[in-house]
């Protein structure tokens, strides 16, 4: 069984909107990608093999960079570990 923790983010943004996928292991129905924008728009499909998740997104991705869309090229904010999973290294301080 395969668990992952957050999804693969990508970004594309013209001028001031942006449309975000999020691209995930659903356990038991295969991938699925999230569009969500521009705007309110939210969409989600689902795929059974990764070969079909990754040719519908060459195609997205092409429609969107014709349509003046750029690429983020840093698409999630947070880099790093999560430290809220990993166990503390000294006693709380707030308890001193």
């Amino acid at each position: 069984m395969v668990h992952v923790d957050r999804p693969v983010v990508r970004m594309f943004i013209q001028e001031l909107t942006t449309v975000r996928w999020e691209t995930r292991i659903v356990e038991g129905r295969g991938l699925e990608l999230k569009v969500l924008g521009p705007g309110t728009l939210r969409r989600s499909y689902s795929f059974q093999d990764s070969l079909s998740l990754v040719e519908y997104q060459v195609q997205f991705e092409r429609q969107l960079l014709s349509n003046g869309y750029g690429v983020l090229p840093h698409s999630e904010r947070r880099s790093g570990y999560d430290r809220r999973r990993q166990p503390r290294a000294a006693e709380d301080r707030r308890k001193q």
